[in-house]
Parts: structure tokens; sequence; C-alpha cells
């Protein structure tokens, strides 16, 4: 592989806004060349939105934003190397740090990531009554002011009202024991509590609530608040339409979104992809949603020796979406919608693909065909099929995509203090091996469903083996058990979503009795794991194995 120093095309360490062109220059020179590396110098860079290219982007799962500017463009690259040498980079809020898109062999490795001003800001319990507390608010790095009784915060480049925070535990920086979620109301947001704010000094304001309306019980001084303020708007990584994709070697510190996040890609591997704070910094959050998402995508998806830690959801998430039958015009041809507004605008597929149609509640394939055409209207995407359609639909029909749809090997990865979740696995079978999780909700969800999200995939073969779970699901919004499969569907007499579910080997810590909570699997083994009792919070009531509308169960031994 050629090797090209950023410094023989301009680009070198810096604090610039016009960085960001030196950086599109250098790339721009690269785009004509095959297996070709740029080495970059060692140092800090800085990356602005203001002299950025811009792309219209419909991101999955993500807020919508007229036009993103984008740092790393790489559009149509073929076996590109981006080689950071131990560099930091440093973005400046409203900016997409790096777009791989209709790119093949494209591979980034040896960097760090982090940004000027965070998307979010923290602060820190002083005291806390049922409907009063006090925060102590550091100005120099969150600066925030109280308007009309709003708490609001801003940054270089945006400015937005509190709408929602969780608690952090003092000792153990994740979610704390007996908190959730808490929302407040703003102009956007009509759901939540009605927060009032009175600054006391620089670096300290009072927030007091009234009526019925409480903070958690569990609340305690000392604990940290996450405050998210920010939309859902930038991923520090987003690839679509990609195949043989890899990522290594890279710490990310925060991102305004996702921290990776892929579409309609064929073929990724992050290795060593450290998602967690800066060692030299107290802050006690990452990326503002999932560590990492993959939608539609397929071939094998490997994750290896990643660490996932204080995100704000969940740490890896697979699967395909369901999308709405809207109409039906004449032909062979379906108007396709999106179920959740955070897909809208994302490709159910491409040419060639199959796809199967089904109803909403049992979301069991009653045709199949494949893709012809998909072209996007204003009411939705008009989906042509290469096979009549049937003479009646189903009640509540659903499309999904079954070529897309991957084969997930997670191994030697940790999750832990963040948000939610570990992994989410509704694809074509996964492998999850020497893993430690140590999460606020279920370590291991498996779902599907048409009503919310509109996550698609039923897992054929999902195999846990030789992982550690320690003091899983003590938030219970977050999951029933350490392992939870609860897709929505309706039960239909002998067909189950879940195929099989292999779980050995594995060792269990656990506070109270709950390890399993299965519905709709058609096979289960449970066999050679172990279980440890602790003392690490209050008892939840549940049974082991809580195990109903399955097919077999098989196991060696009662833990």
């Amino acid at each position: 592989m050629e090797r090209i120093r950023g410094a023989a095309l301009g680009l070198e360490p810096g604090n610039s806004p016009l960085l960001v062109e030196a950086l599109q220059n250098a790339l721009e020179a690269l785009r004509a060349k095959r297996g070709v590396a740029l080495c970059l110098e060692p140092g800090e860079y800085h990356f602005y939105p203001r002299h950025a290219p811009c792309r219209e982007l419909c991101i999955s799962n993500h807020d919508p934003e007229p036009r993103r500017p984008v740092a790393f463009l790489l559009e149509g690259f073929h076996g590109l190397c981006i080689d950071g040498g131990g560099s930091r980079f440093v973005f400046h809020t409203e900016i997409l740090p790096f777009y791989i898109a209709s790119s093949r062999g494209v591979r980034l490795e040896n960097f760090s990531l982090d940004y000027a001003r965070p998307a979010y800001s923290e602060g820190e319990i002083l005291s806390v009554q049922p409907q009063e507390m006090v925060v102590r608010i550091d100005p120099a790095k969150y600066p925030w002011q109280v308007r009309q009784g709003r708490l609001v915060f801003w940054g270089e480049n945006f400015c937005h009202p509190l709408h929602l925070w969780l608690e952090l535990d003092a000792q153990t920086g994740a979610p704390a024991w007996g908190t959730d979620d808490l929302y407040f109301r703003t102009e956007r947001q009509t759901q939540g509590l009605d927060l009032c704010a009175e600054a006391m000094a620089p670096d300290l304001v009072r927030l007091t609530l009234s009526g019925p309306e409480r903070f958690f019980a569990a609340s305690r001084p000392g604990n940290r608040l996450v405050f998210r303020h920010h939309p859902r708007t930038y991923p520090a990584f987003y690839a679509a339409d990609c195949s043989d994709l890899a990522l290594e070697n890279i710490a990310v510190r925060h991102a305004a979104g996702m921290a990776f996040l892929a579409e309609r890609c064929t073929g990724v591997a992050l290795t060593r992809f450290d998602l967690a704070p800066d060692p030299a910094s107290p802050r006690c959050f990452t990326a503002a949603a999932d560590a990492t998402h993959f939608v539609n995508c397929a071939g094998e998806l490997r994750l290896e020796e990643c660490r996932f830690e204080s995100q704000l959801d969940d740490g890896v998430n697979v699967h395909g979406f369901y999308a709405p039958v809207r109409g039906r015009p004449a032909g062979q041809s379906l108007l396709l919608g999106w179920g959740h507004p955070g897909q809208q605008g994302t490709l159910p597929g491409r040419p060639g693909d199959e796809v199967a149609l089904m109803g909403a509640e049992q979301l069991r394939p009653v045709w199949t065909a494949r893709l012809k055409r998909l072209c996007p209207q204003k009411e939705g995407i008009l989906a042509e099929f290469d096979a009549p359609l049937p003479d009646s639909l189903p009640e509540r029909p659903v499309l999904e995509n079954l070529s897309l749809s991957p084969r997930v090997v997670i191994r030697g990865c940790t999750f832990r203090k963040n948000r939610a979740r570990g992994v989410l696995l509704t694809c074509r079978e996964a492998l999850v091996e020497n893993c430690l999780f140590e999460t606020a909700g279920a370590a291991v969800y498996l779902e599907g469903e048409a009503c919310y999200w509109y996550e698609s995939g039923a897992t054929r073969s999902l195999c846990l083996q030789n992982n550690r779970f320690v003091n899983c699901a003590y938030i219970p919004a977050w999951g029933a058990a350490p392992i939870t499969a609860c897709p929505k569907v309706r039960s239909s007499g002998g067909w189950f979503f879940h195929a099989k579910l292999t779980i050995r080997d594995n060792e269990f810590f656990c506070f109270d009795q709950r390890v399993l909570s299965l519905r709709q699997v058609g096979e289960t083994r449970f066999c050679n794991n172990r279980r440890t009792r602790t003392r690490a919070y209050p008892a939840r009531s549940g049974e082991q194995y809580d195990v109903a509308d399955c097919g077999a169960f098989y196991q060696d031994y009662q833990l």
C-alpha cells in the first residue's frame, strides 16, 4: 500500500476554521488512487463547521437536520486508509465528523475523537428534597443560564433548553439505582415535569417542582446529572452503502449522536473501538445515544476487543426495519412509509433484495419477492417487485428486507456504565463470547416489533458463551432480566419469532433470582453456566427462568 504523508498534501495539526478545507483538498488528491494510506502527522486537529462541505442526509435514528456539515467526507473511495498516527481530532459541535458513503475497503485507524464543547452538559447534586434540588454546574465547561425559569445551555454554535436528564451514581459512575430518564416540558416537548430553575450563583442552580410532581426518592447528593439539551443530530461515524469497512484503535470520547452508525453496509469490522471518557477528563458521559448501531446491513459484522462505556443508550443494536404499507398503486407496487419518525427518509433496501410482506401483529411472512426498484416520493417510497402481489394484504401490512440481515460476531468486548442495555440483536445469527456486561438494563435483549421503533429481524441462531454478566437489569424500564427476549408478536400456535438461543459456559453475578426472561423463542439450551449471588442492589421480584410462550427449553441443572 502506498503511504502518503498528510503534510505533503498541506494537512498538518492546528486549530483553524480553515483546516477542514485543507482536509478536503488532501482527500480530493487521493480520490482516484486505489490502495493508498493517508498518514497524518501526530498532533491535535480542530474541525469547524463553517467551511465544511454540507450534505442533505436522512440518518436513521437521529433527529432531522436540513444540511449537515461534514469534516471527513469519504464518498466513492476504494482501498483508502486514514492513519491518524495517534492524533487527537477535535470537532466543534455542529459538524458530522466522518461520513463514509458508497465506498469499498476503507480503513480508519489510530486516533481519538472528541468535541471542544460536548452536546450535553453535567452537574453535581449538592442537596435534594422531594421537590427541590440544588446542583453545581461548571460554567466554564458547560455554559448555562436561566431564561424565564428554564435552564438553558449553550455552546459556540448552539443554544438549547434542558429537556431530559439521567442521574449517575457517585461511586460507580453508572445510572443510579431507583432512577430513570427524567423528562421536562419545553416549548417543543409537551410531556414531562414542569421544572422551574433559579440561578443562585454562577455555578449553582436551584431546581424546583410543584403540585404532585417529585424527584426520584433515590436521588442522592454527590450523584451527577447528565443534562440532555441538544438534538440527536451527529453520529461520530456514519457509513452508508459501503463494503469491507474497518475501524481499529480508535477512541471516541463524545458524539452528538451515536458513536458509530452503519446503514446498508456489507462487512464491517470494529477492532479496539474504544468509547469511553478521556482518562484525563472528569466528564462522566460519552456518546449521546448508542455506541454502535447497524441498520439493514449484511455480510459479517465483527466487533472485537471494543469498550462501550458511559454512553446514553445501548452498546450494540443490529436490526432492519419494518416499512408500513401506506398504499397499493396499480401493478406490482406498494407505497411504503416509515413507522418511526427517526427512520424518515431511510431506504428499506436495494434492487435485487428479497423482501417479505407480513401483518404487524404476527410478523410472519405471507409473501416474498425481490425488489426491482425504489422511487422516493413525497408521500413515501414507491417499491416495485418482480412478482405479483397477493390478492389481499394482511392486516396492518409491513414489509421486511430479508437479504439485509447480517451475521454478527462480538468477541472480547466490555459493556458498562451506560444507560439502558448491552446488545440488541435482531439479525440472521450472532455469536457473543468472552464479553463483560455490567449494564443497568438487560445485557442481551432480543425484540422485534412493528408498533414503535419498527425494528425488524427474527434471529435464527444466537450463541452466548464464556461471558460474564455482573449485576445487570437493576433498572426495570430497561429489561426484565440479564437475558431478555420479548418480541411484540401475537402467539401463533407453534411458530416462534426467534428460532434458537444457546447459553453456555457463562458466569452470572446476580443480586436476585432473575437470569432469563424469554418469550417467543423456539429452542433454548442453557448449559454449564454458573451463578454467584451478590448484594449490589435490593432484590427485584422475578423467577430465575421466566420462560413462557416458547418452544423447547433444555438445561443441565438449576443454577
